[in-house]
């Protein structure tokens, strides 16, 4: 079965250069062979690997509204598994720190998700999970209808759900979540207490982490590039994480 990483770039908060890092990342952490695959409304610095594809919308009137990263529900368009089958889907600031061979098993018709919620922040396996969709394993052509329900009247969907990732679990057939151990939240488990961040730079991931999610502010270019904000009150954002800063300078188009 063909495998593709496939990520999704719209509007201008993310750049071609994190994209690229994306790529090579994933490049140099898989035995697995893969396509990289961009959904983008703007393809303009893509690498040339990079296969760049339109979002895609038929059936739609309109691009889905960005508040709530509604256009992640086009990555269950119809359309798509005319040429994608399994897919593994990250979004752009993933940082990807270990081998993610075990992210390309086969999901057969599940959906496998990140788990958000109290059960991921706090690292319990006996919580309740909640969907997320920063990280995804799929096949293509089991999941259309999550596009399909959304399509018959995006408005109500709006109405209905605050966030794009409750509506894509609430209309999933199956679902299933990566284990905690794989992936860890940059705000949740990496960032230093307020006042301890006086001192101490952001913690590096456990050794069981394959890759570090950075839902939301900050990004990570913001906290990769010296002279750039990365912190709000009242934390002060004063030390930066050596492994973060090597991994950007690493993998950077510069």
């Amino acid at each position: 079965m063909k495998k593709s990483i496939l990520t999704i770039k719209w509007g201008s908060e993310f750049t071609s250069e994190d994209v690229n890092i994306l790529k090579k990342a994933a490049k140099n952490n898989t035995e697995t062979d893969f396509q990289f695959i961009c959904l983008t409304d703007d393809a303009s610095g893509l690498h040339h690997e990079i296969i760049a594809l339109p979002i895609p919308m038929l059936g739609l009137f309109q691009m889905p509204k960005s508040a709530g990263a509604w256009p992640k529900i086009c990555l269950f368009h119809p359309s798509l598994s005319k040429f994608l089958e399994q897919v593994l889907f990250l979004d752009i600031d993933t940082i990807i720190c270990g081998n993610i061979d075990p992210f390309f098993d086969d999901p057969g018709d599940t959906l496998r998700m990140l788990s958000c919620g109290s059960r991921w922040k706090d690292f319990e396996n006996e919580k309740a999970p909640q969907p997320a969709t920063g990280v995804m394993s799929y096949n293509v052509k089991c999941h259309i209808n999550i596009f399909e329900n959304f399509a018959k009247n995006p408005d109500a969907a709006y109405k209905e759900y605050s966030l794009e990732q409750e509506f894509v679990g609430a209309n999933s057939t199956r679902i299933d979540y990566f284990p905690l151990e794989y992936i860890q939240s940059f705000k949740y488990h990496l960032r230093r207490q307020y006042l301890i961040d006086l001192l101490l730079p952001p913690k590096a991931p456990c050794a069981e982490t394959r890759m570090v999610a950075f839902h939301g502010y900050p990004r990570p270019r913001q906290v990769a590039n010296i002279g750039e904000k990365w912190a709000r009150f009242p934390r002060t954002g004063i030390h930066r994480p050596a492994w973060l800063i090597n991994y950007w300078n690493y993998y950077t188009d510069r």
